[in-house]
């Protein structure tokens, strides 16, 4: 008898551990600060939905069906569904809109952009699962997109952004997302990337280009969201100056570059005299090197023609 109650227990522990553990997959989390960053920290996916509880309709819409998404198939295993009405953290993560679904994960989110209806909700819940930016340097712009020989390994929208600048980022990933397996998406910090700052002119900030078949096409509009980036890249950009690509610089042309600004500097400088003074008595060496050179070899030449007469 102690071993039935004793076998029993046990399996009435583990029943209780998996409904449990059910209803922690399954149930909608409050999110704040402290949660968010936790998540981040711990690269754990995290859906969340921001809204307000006085005066939003469409709040309670969108409330209505993330109930009707939690514990859907389609969802990935890993994620954890919240909701938010911490101001602060949608002021943090730069949320003016609500309703806003934000998706967490890989250390960057991206932002739903389309109606609250079940179905929009998961299919671009499976399209932004993964990130979808990719991050470029000095180092790496060239060998991945190819831009300055006709961009052969597709079309490529580029953020050039600085910490300062970077609010542009989530608007960046959710372009990712709409448009995945479809084109590139990227961003580069010019502020590690001197060399790319300099190759592009790079003079605002954030500054876009769309690059494609070996032309690039700046971005020069005020809104930035994912409808008139995808507006751009759809056609738009068709009435934007097209600009050809510039190829990357060699190590001599560096040098060389380098030695011309030099020189023009002192050029410049307050040692202008005594550089051109330097400068014309180097010339001056090397001019009477030269006319040595010149006679040695045409008094030799005189010698040799002498001794075969």
């Amino acid at each position: 008898m102690m071993q039935f109650w004793t076998k029993n227990f046990f399996l009435l522990a583990f029943v209780n551990n998996i409904i449990v553990l059910g209803q922690e997959v399954s149930e909608i989390v409050d999110v704040d600060s402290s949660k968010w960053q936790k998540s981040l920290d711990g690269k754990q996916k995290l859906l969340v939905l921001f809204y307000q509880t006085e005066n939003c309709e469409s709040c309670t819409v969108a409330l209505n069906v993330l109930n009707q998404i939690v514990g859907q198939p389609e969802l990935p295993s890993d994620i954890q569904i919240g909701k938010s009405t911490d101001l602060s953290l949608a002021e943090q993560i730069k949320i003016v809109t609500f309703p806003s679904l934000v998706f967490l994960r890989d250390n960057s989110y991206a932002v739903y952009d389309d109606v609250f209806e079940i179905e929009r909700m998961l299919e671009w819940i499976q399209l932004a699962a993964q990130k979808t930016t990719v991050e470029l340097n000095d180092l790496s712009f060239e060998h991945l997109t190819q831009a300055s020989t006709g961009a052969t390994t597709g079309d490529w929208f580029v953020a050039f952004y600085k910490d300062s600048c970077d609010t542009v980022l989530p608007a960046i990933e959710s372009l990712g997302v709409r448009v995945r397996n479809k084109m590139n998406v990227a961003k580069v910090n010019v502020a590690e990337s001197p060399l790319l700052e300099e190759r592009f002119k790079i003079s605002k900030c954030p500054e876009i280009i769309y690059f494609k078949q070996g032309k690039m096409y700046r971005y020069d509009f005020p809104l930035q969201d994912v409808a008139t980036f995808k507006s751009f890249i759809d056609g738009f950009y068709k009435n934007v100056k097209q600009e050809v690509v510039p190829t990357p610089k060699s190590k001599f042309d560096y040098l060389t570059e380098h030695i011309a600004n030099l020189i023009k500097q002192q050029l410049n400088g307050e040692n202008r005299t005594a550089f051109i003074a330097g400068a014309g008595g180097v010339a001056a060496v090397l001019f009477l090197l030269m006319f040595c050179c010149c006679c040695c070899r045409s008094s030799g030449g005189q010698s040799k023609k002498q001794k075969r007469d």
